[in-house]
Order: C-alpha cells, then structure tokens, then sequence
C-alpha cells in the first residue's frame, strides 16, 4: 500500500516538474517615483516709494541780489559816504539794475519804494543770475537836501544898532559843495556874498553868523542855498523892548 502511495506521488512530482518551466516568473511590478511637490515661489513685490521731484538748479536770467547775513543799508550813491537812503532787508530778494565800473557796489531795486532805486554794496550781498548783462550805472550828483534857520536877537535899545545871530543848518546826501548866503528883509535890507561849505560825505553842518545889526522893526531873514540845487528857508523876527 506505501509503495503504491509513493509511486502516485512520484508521478505526481515528476508532472509538476515537466511544467513548471512553462509559468513564467511574474515581473516585479515598475513602481514609478512620486514626482515631488512643488511649490510656487512668491515674487515679493517692492512697495513703491514716494521718489521727490529734482530741485531746479536752473540760474535766472534776470540778476538778484539778497542779504548774506543780516539786513543792509541801501544808499542814495554807491559809498558809504553817501546818506542811507533804504534797506534790503533779511530774506528779501532784488533785481539787480546797475553796478559801479569797479563792480564795488550794486544799484538794485529798492525793495521799502516801489518806482526807486539804491545802492548796495557787493561784499553783503548774495547774487544769482545773469551778472554780465548788468550794465555800468553813474553814481548819481549829491544835493542839498534840507535847511533849517533860527534867529536870536541881543536888544540893547532901540534908537541904536542891536545884534542878531543867524544860526542855520544845511544837510546834503552825499559828498558835494554847497554855495549858500543870507538875506534879509524889512525895515533894513542886506545881502551877503555867496559862501561854501565842502561836504566830505552825506549829514546835515551847522552854520551861524552874526552880520547884522539893527535898530528896532520888522525883520525877515533867508537862508538860500543856490548850489548844486536850490534850497531856502526863511523866518520873521523882531527887533523890541522885552
């Protein structure tokens, strides 16, 4: 009985044998590589910023001037001998119209009056612009500018000859010579010679005479400058008792 089991079995083998050959082995399987995650890569945008418009470096053409510091005096004549007529002000700006041949001083526009003119000199100033179109200006002639008169009288009597002093005064602008004289009026009359004055730079000189002399009455004095203008003053007195 065994026997005839293994001989079964036997067969059995012997046909698996003869077949297995022909299966064949299952392919292992391709397994395909995940593709990786990708991720988007933001761009950051920058935020704008406010870029400032460029400053105009442009240079005017018409001429200026300013003060560097501090205000300055604007004069009627280009030196400091001549009367301060103005100021250019701290902060104020204005055109430049003339200058001297030496270019020492400006005559500049004056800023206080509109329609006048003045000088300043360069060294206190700041300009900008065109400087060379600027053309050559004459400093201007200096005059009499004012004149004042007092009288004061000595009584002594009347019936005889009493003293009477003339003060006056004479202001000019600039640097000039005055010619000048007396006159008087009334119950006497007299006229004295032309006289001069030198001015060195502008301010007011005082003058005084003691010429006259007379008996008691109505009086009038004139103090008239003929030269380099005309300029007069005149005033009643009296000669009497206290």
């Amino acid at each position: 009985m065994y026997k005839r089991l293994f001989a079964i079995l036997a067969l059995v083998l012997a046909a698996l044998a003869c077949n297995w050959s022909d299966i064949a082995p299952l392919a292992a399987p391709v397994i395909e590589p995940s593709p990786l995650p990708t991720f988007a890569i933001s761009t950051l945008t920058p935020i704008p910023t406010e870029t400032p418009l460029p400053t105009a470096t442009s240079t005017p053409d018409a001429p200026i001037a300013w003060p560097k510091d501090q205000g300055v005096n604007c004069r009627y004549g280009p030196g400091k001998e001549w009367e301060s007529v103005s100021s250019l002000l701290s902060g104020t700006v204005t055109e430049i119209k003339g200058r001297t041949i030496n270019t020492a001083w400006w005559y500049i526009q004056d800023p206080l009056h509109t329609g006048e003119f003045c000088w300043v000199a360069y060294d206190v100033v700041d300009t900008a612009g065109n400087l060379n179109i600027i053309p050559i200006v004459e400093a201007p002639l200096a005059s009499v500018t004012a004149v004042t008169l007092e009288t004061v009288v000595t009584f002594t009597a009347c019936g005889s000859d009493n003293q009477v002093t003339f003060n006056g005064s004479i202001a000019a602008n600039g640097p000039m010579e005055a010619t000048y004289h007396w006159e008087v009026s009334g119950d006497q009359q007299l006229v004295t010679p032309n006289e001069t004055l030198p001015f060195p730079e502008a301010r007011a000189q005082k003058i005084s005479t003691e010429f006259f002399s007379a008996d008691c009455g109505d009086y009038s004095v004139k103090l008239l400058v003929t030269s380099p203008n005309e300029e007069s003053v005149e005033k009643a007195f009296k000669i009497q008792e206290p």
